[in-house]
């Protein structure tokens, strides 16, 4: 269960022992002893809560409006089709990482079959699904923590009222995640639905205005990406920030990120080596992000070949 979720449990235990507390007479001894215990155990699971960190995924998802009837029912298409998607939006961020990353942990080996449903939540209707660990429980975040973590992050920011964090979302996703997160607010959209995301760092409430624009954004937005390999002279490298600048061979510069597999040691031998200035066959990832007939290129350099 989601950390927020298991502490706002034992807040309201310990609020209900100090009420108790509160009525119950100084010649009750025995009573008082046994709550004040009560207390005291309350109050140490709440601390090592709050002092630990969550390793496996565990996440809380409520839903509200069209496909739910109060706290009583949910519409079974609905609920199937919008679990799919969201573990759809988690498995193509988990084969594909934030490219703003310098790492490439998240891969396949935390596949998103190890996210399971492991319980009904009322108050309203929702989901309460995590990551079951059979063996010891991991000291680190797993990857499948870290890419729900990231799936839960852009659903919250792609509805966000600021354009520009919209933005910021679109820009980093890559086209299989940004289709599937369409997906998945296609589906509420549709539905009418809203949605309460809680996990670790977020407690969130996306109401249908916010659903619906999220849902018209993405429906005005596209992302393309594809690897194109450029002859041309290689004009800078920053080791430090994997930044580069590569002149074509029709005079047209093309600056950007190194991708992480071009290791920072491997970028400092270009520069001892005098790589700068001289001609190359480089790799090149362009992402093209197209928002109401705006478009944005953004270029990634993946591989060097001496010519």
């Amino acid at each position: 269960m989601p950390r927020y979720l298991r502490s706002s449990e034992i807040r309201a235990e310990l609020a209900s022992v100090e009420s108790l507390l509160s009525e119950l007479p100084e010649v009750d001894v025995v009573g008082r002893n046994s709550l004040e215990a009560l207390r005291a155990s309350l109050a140490e699971d709440l601390r090592q809560i709050e002092e630990g960190i969550d390793t496996l995924a565990s996440i809380a998802l409520y839903f509200g409006g069209g496909p739910v009837i109060g706290s009583t029912g949910i519409d079974a298409q609905f609920a199937s089709k919008v679990i799919a998607s969201y573990q759809d939006l988690v498995s193509k961020i988990l084969t594909n990482p934030d490219p703003r990353s310098e790492e490439t942990h998240v891969r396949a080996s935390g596949s998103v079959e190890h996210l399971h449903v492991t319980a009904l939540l009322h108050g309203s209707m929702g989901f309460l699904i995590e990551e079951i660990e059979p063996r010891a429980v991991p000291l680190f975040p797993t990857p499948l923590k870290q890419a729900t973590d990231r799936a839960d992050d852009v659903i919250v920011k792609l509805a966000d009222a600021g354009d520009e964090t919209f933005e910021q979302q679109v820009e980093y996703l890559g086209p299989p995640a940004f289709n599937a997160a369409r997906h998945f607010f296609t589906t509420l959209h549709r539905a009418e639905a809203t949605i309460r995301v809680v996990d670790s760092s977020h407690d969130a409430t996306l109401r249908r205005d916010d659903v619906d624009r999220a849902f018209v954004r993405l429906e005005d937005s596209s992302v393309e990406e594809n690897d194109i390999t450029e002859e041309g002279l290689l004009v800078g490298i920053i080791p430090v920030g994997g930044r580069f600048e590569f002149r074509r061979d029709n005079g047209e510069l093309i600056a950007g990120k190194v991708a992480p597999t071009l290791s920072e040691a491997y970028l400092r031998r270009l520069e001892s080596e005098q790589a700068i200035g001289r001609r190359w066959r480089a790799t090149i990832k362009r992402r093209e992000v197209q928002r109401f007939g705006r478009v944005k290129e953004t270029y990634k350099l993946v591989d060097l070949k001496d010519v």
